[in-house]
């Protein structure tokens, strides 16, 4: 009876020790899954979720003898007091006994599991290509991103002699690889299809709620060669030709055609494209940064609306360079030229499509150890 009661009751404990165990650890994960779109801390919103996630994996706070405790931040262990951390735990009591029964284990056991989830800013992810029918062409491109990867859903991916030195190169459907193809660090790698990433970044996901006002719009065409200023507003044309034109920090909503041939600079700026607008040309000598990590539009350079399907062009055969998200995830962006297109700073690019054409050497720099704005939930203990 002894044996027997080690071989099944103490099997089956562990069998439902385990099935426990994925239900705490989807019930930690899912509520910090709810902080990375409600940002930290915000203990309703994580208990909720991972009261639901517990509850879809058979555990029902205050049924069958079950109890979900969840906390953020966690009150104690190596993650207390982080508001970023959600702990969960399940205790169950009365989990059938059979042969320990002859041995005083009548009432059945007690089994209690534990995890962490754990919201986290070192997703390397900078380019996300999100049409599974589209063709992804890098056309003999150098692209030299060591800290970045680069997630393509489209349906092919035809690679054409570029040379690529890039942390992580996923593919969902096919990918034909010129022998000419060179993969310096990271070799193509399946992958299942990416999401768009706009709701773990959480000013994408504002402005994805909060679209700005698109009335009282005007027109701004610049002919002077003289060094001009522009202000934040709503604009049905934004033309610079040959021009040197200052963006003042701010919001700019755009309504119609965006073109430059000039030099355009600008600190502190978010251009948002109505479904209207576009297309968007950055040509000439463009540097634009995004504003500060503060503000509803932190990080965001560029957010042109998912039911646009205007081009964007990133022409290199002038100097370009952005930080911030460029976000277009409806429309295909053609990066051209012959010369770098250097990224100095930190850029995130969501398109439908890309295609680079030839000659076109573009380098990625990627975040800093932990300073991703693309947030994550990961299972931490």
């Amino acid at each position: 009876m002894g044996f027997a009661g080690i071989a099944v009751d103490v099997g089956y404990w562990e069998y439902q020790q385990r099935e426990q165990q994925n239900a705490v650890d989807a019930a930690a994960l899912g509520g910090a899954q709810q902080l990375v779109y409600s940002n930290c801390p915000n203990e309703n919103a994580a208990k909720t979720a991972a009261l639901g996630d517990s509850y879809d994996n058979g555990f029902t706070d205050g049924l069958n003898g079950v109890t979900v405790t969840v906390q953020n931040p966690p009150a104690s262990g190596p993650f207390a007091g982080n508001t970023c951390a959600v702990y969960a735990q399940i205790t169950r009591k009365g989990i059938p006994s059979f042969f320990t029964r002859f041995f005083g284990v009548a009432q059945g056991a007690t089994e209690s599991t534990e995890a962490v989830g754990l919201v986290t800013s070192d997703n390397p992810g900078c380019m996300y290509l999100l049409d599974p029918t589209a063709t992804f062409n890098l056309n003999v491109a150098v692209v030299v991103a060591p800290r970045c990867t680069i997630s393509a859903n489209s349906s092919v991916v035809e690679t054409l002699g570029a040379v690529m030195d890039v942390a992580g190169f996923g593919y969902a459907h096919t990918i034909h690889e010129n022998l000419l193809s060179l993969f310096l660090k990271a070799s193509p790698a399946k992958m299942l299809p990416v999401v768009d990433p706009c709701p773990e970044i959480t000013s994408c996901a504002y402005l994805a709620a909060n679209p700005p006002s698109a009335s009282g719009c005007t027109p701004f065409v610049n002919n002077s060669l003289l060094p001009t200023s522009v202000s934040p507003g709503c604009y049905s044309v934004f033309e610079n030709n040959l021009g040197v034109v200052t963006m003042n920090p701010g919001l700019y909503v755009f309504t119609g055609p965006v073109q430059n041939t000039g030099v355009i600079t600008g600190n502190g700026v978010t251009m948002y494209v109505s479904p209207s607008g576009g297309p968007v040309g950055f040509n000439g000598s463009v540097a634009l940064l995004a504003p500060p990590t503060s503000g509803n539009y932190a990080g965001v350079l560029l957010y042109q609306d998912p039911k646009n399907t205007n081009e964007l062009q990133f022409n290199a055969s002038a100097s370009l360079s952005l930080a911030g998200l460029v976000y277009a995830p409806s429309a295909l962006a053609e990066i051209l030229g012959q010369a770098n297109v250097t990224f100095g700073q930190y850029v995130v690019m969501v398109f439908g499509d890309a295609k680079f054409l030839a000659g076109v050497n573009l380098t990625l720099p990627g975040p800093t150890t932990g300073g991703s704005m693309i947030k994550r939930a990961t299972l931490a203990e």
